[in-house]
């Protein structure tokens, strides 16, 4: 695991020599692992380093090889709903939205649009990493079990996610018409999201399996937190199936309904869910979104 840590320091002081800055100049990371966001402290990333927690001072050790670039590090899915606020501004202090992403993990971040706070836990940091709440998740009448990239059974990532979507395409009976030969262990997912596309029912419906649990998650959300007034959707899953993604969870959010206002606003979640930039970029656009402002905060 220091290796891969190693490595990381590694790119990134590379790619930063490469760009042949300034003395003093500033670079933003954006980066996909959990992060203690009053310390920076890197607490953990299972798609980048596997089960269990490693935690690392990555801005630390960078300065210890750039002690003349200022590095400044915020995890990918803040710095997305810095990407939200920065398109979406709102002169309401109160307002507030979301940005959740669904790629190789699944995490949720909530801001506020008038002055860029992010609520955090105020020992640990942490805010919205639901991708490692533990769900239920039946098909056919009976219950599945699938085993997230932390080592957990049963958490949200192991089924909503793109490695979730990977390992039940591979394992689902139902699911053999999606992989790419008889008996592959491996998953056809281009070929599940090219059904999907063209409108397959049968893919239809391994989709609305897929986000049933992340619909569950924002329905408490949803319930918990009234004031979040709209919610973005980010990450490759999402980029990939496009509206059909969207499409998928407000259905499932409609058929589960939420108490008092579905049955009288029958638009609620389809008012309030909404597609992010699909260009991949948008983490990038954050950060610096993030750092522009810090320096108008500062002078």
């Amino acid at each position: 695991m220091a290796t891969l840590q190693r490595r990381l320091v590694d790119y990134i002081v590379t790619t930063t020599r490469e760009a042949d800055l300034p003395d003093g100049a500033g670079v933003g990371i954006s980066l996909g692992a959990a992060l203690n966001g009053r310390t920076g402290e890197v607490l953990g990333s299972a798609p980048l380093w596997g089960p269990g927690r490693y935690p690392f001072d990555l801005t630390a050790r960078l300065r210890q090889r750039l002690p003349d670039i200022r590095f400044h590090l915020l995890n990918d899915v803040t710095a997305l709903a810095h990407a939200v606020r920065a398109a979406h501004p709102a002169p309401g202090v109160s307002s507030r939205a979301a940005a959740v992403t669904v790629s190789s993990g699944i995490a949720c971040r909530t801001i506020e649009l008038g002055t860029g706070r992010i609520p955090l836990d105020p020992v640990h940091g942490l805010q919205g990493e639901i991708g490692h709440l533990p769900v239920d998740v039946r098909w056919r009448g009976k219950v599945r079990e699938n085993r997230c990239d932390c080592g957990a059974l049963n958490h949200l990532s192991a089924f909503s996610s793109g490695r979730g979507f990977e390992s039940l395409l591979a394992t689902l009976p139902e699911a053999t018409a999606f992989r790419e030969r008889p008996g592959s262990p491996g998953p056809a997912v281009r070929a599940f999201t090219e059904r999907v596309r063209q409108g397959d029912r049968h893919a239809a419906e391994l989709l609305d399996l897929f986000t049933l649990p992340l619909a569950k998650v924002l329905l408490c959300h949803a319930t918990l937190d009234p004031e979040v007034e709209a919610t973005f959707l980010f990450g490759g899953v999402v980029e990939g199936l496009g509206h059909h993604y969207r499409e998928s969870l407000i259905r499932n959010l409609e058929e589960l309904g939420l108490y008092g206002i579905t049955d009288r606003d029958k638009n609620h979640f389809r008012n309030r869910i909404f597609l992010g930039d699909d260009d991949g970029l948008a983490a990038l656009r954050g950060i610096d979104a993030y750092l522009r402002n810090s320096l108008d905060d500062n002078h």
